[in-house]
């Protein structure tokens, strides 16, 4: 990556500070592209990147998962969330019937925040 600095050019000097700012960041975005093209263009590299992006993919899976079981009906952040839409903010709590996995009840009930608006 590393390489001999070259200077701003002067018509970029001449039109102000925002100029050159905009000039090195696209000069910087064109080396790291071009860094990446040659990066990816290895196979041990895009094998390895593959293998990550399938364990991030199911760490993500198992973590969502396990947040949903902790604490139903809440955002990724913990904030509540309607238990019908997913969406809404709950402004109260109502009652469903569920059936019952025991033998000696056949429904059970169960409390889900509601928006109103669903």
């Amino acid at each position: 990556m590393g390489g001999k600095r070259q200077p701003v050019p002067a018509e970029f000097a001449v039109q102000g500070e925002a100029a050159i700012r905009t000039a090195l960041l696209k000069r910087r975005r064109a080396r790291s592209r071009e860094y990446m093209k040659e990066w990816r263009s290895n196979p041990k590299h895009r094998e390895r990147e593959r293998e990550r992006r399938d364990r991030d993919y199911i760490f993500k899976k198992q973590r969502s998962a396990r947040r949903l079981l902790l604490r139903p009906y809440t955002r990724v952040d913990g904030r509540p969330q309607c238990g019908f839409c997913g969406l809404g903010r709950p402004v109260e709590i109502v009652e469903r019937l569920r059936i019952s996995t025991r033998a000696d009840e056949e429904y059970e009930k169960v409390l889900i925040p509601y928006c109103g608006h669903c």
